[in-house]
């Protein structure tokens, strides 16, 4: 997987200067709405945070952009985030 950039070259016009973890939750839901991770998959912020070169910190606002918007959801304070989102039949 690749690493989300911090910044984008000055030559990129069509970069992406949004903060790593909107980056990073766009990446989510699309894989959450795409099937990728399903209804009650959980979602760790450290494997995560791994997985595409981000600190734990970036992965956490990510989970809590998701929860904001109704994809995830954490049971508790310590918990990891699972998905909660269903595509509409």
């Amino acid at each position: 997987m690749e690493a989300i950039s911090d910044l984008p070259m000055l030559d990129d016009m069509d970069a992406d200067y949004s903060p790593q973890y909107v980056k990073l939750a766009r990446i989510l839901r699309d894989k959450i709405e795409s099937g990728y991770y399903q209804h009650g998959d959980n979602l760790p912020g450290a494997v995560l945070a791994a997985e595409y070169g981000v600190s734990l910190r970036v992965a956490s606002h990510a989970l809590a952009m998701l929860a904001a918007n109704r994809y995830v959801r954490q049971a508790g304070r310590f918990a990891s985030y699972r998905v909660t989102w269903q595509p509409h039949t």
